[in-house]
Parts: structure tokens; C-alpha cells; sequence
């Protein structure tokens, strides 16, 4: 996958789903949609049709609602709880975006995410291990080659 796909994967709130949809991925039915709609808590695109079409945002929304209800939240502090996790995750998209460089597979076992453009000039590496499920991170400077050998001395058991 290119860059610029995931940075538009990123970036895109195109994805439109009808309220059918909505409620069978979220759980929630669709008169309690049409319930938070009215109160303003979700919007939806306005379809000229009548039919309610929402946007990624949205869907994320009524998820992050739903869970916090779940919690045992009243409806009310639901939607502040959802609202603020939103702002958080609309500020992470931004650094995402600006710092994103790539993903690369290494032997099928390593992910490795690049992350750059730090004021430190130095690359940042999240890397998962597929066989052990562990994650580790690296900092290292511009340009540096990630090889299997490399990524198995990070995940080396440390002895006690």
C-alpha cells in the first residue's frame, strides 16, 4: 500500500452507511439512532430520499457512545465521554498524518511502522513480532536499513 493511500485512508470521511448498517455494526438499534439524531447527540447526512445516510465520524461516534453507555454512563455523559474521546482522536489523525512515512513487512514476521519528521531528525520505528506478539520501538537515524537479522537481536529474550 502506498503512503498516500493510508495518508487518504487517514484523511477520508467519505464512507457513508445507511441506519440499517449503522445498527448492525454498532449494536444500537435504529430507533435509538433516530432517538440520539433528534437530540442533536449524531447527525446524518440529510438525504434527499428521507433515507439517513452517516458518515465514518458518525459511526465511530454512536460506537464510542454505545460502549460508554455499556459502561453503565448515563446517555448524557455518553455523548460528552464520546465527544472528548473524538477531539483526541481527531488530534491524533493530525500528528498521524504529518509524521506517517510507511509500513513495511519484514520475513512475514516483523511490522514495521515509520514514523519521521520529529524535531529530533531522527526516525521512529514501532515494530510488532508477529511469532511472539510483542511490540517493541526504535529510534534511529535517517535512512537506516531495517533487515530481519536487525529486528530479531530487539526481540532477543532478556535473561534475569
Amino acid at each position: 500500500m502506498k503512503n498516500n493511500t493510508v495518508k487518504q485512508l487517514l484523511e477520508s470521511d467519505d464512507l457513508l452507511v445507511g441506519i440499517s448498517e449503522l445498527s448492525k455494526v454498532t449494536d444500537v438499534s435504529p430507533r435509538q439512532i433516530r432517538y440520539w439524531e433528534q437530540k442533536g447527540y449524531i447527525k446524518s447526512t440529510g438525504e434527499k430520499n428521507g433515507n439517513r445516510k452517516f458518515k465514518l465520524p458518525m459511526v465511530i461516534k454512536v460506537e464510542i457512545i454505545k460502549h460508554f453507555l455499556d459502561e453503565g454512563y448515563t446517555l448524557t455523559a455518553a455523548v460528552d465521554k464520546a465527544q472528548e474521546h473524538q477531539a483526541n482522536i481527531h488530534q491524533a489523525k493530525i500528528l498521524l498524518r504529518e509524521i506517517f512515512k510507511g509500513v513495511q513487512q519484514v520475513d512475514e514476521r516483523f511490522t514495521v511502522i515509520h514514523l519521521d519528521d520529529f524535531s529530533n531528525k531522527e526516525g521512529f520505528y514501532l515494530i510488532r513480532d508477529s511469532e511472539t506478539n510483542q511490540a517493541t520501538y526504535q529510534i534511529l537515524e535517517e535512512n537506516s536499513e531495517i533487515t530481519a537479522e536487525l529486528l530479531e537481536k530487539w526481540f532477543e529474550p532478556i535473561e534475569k
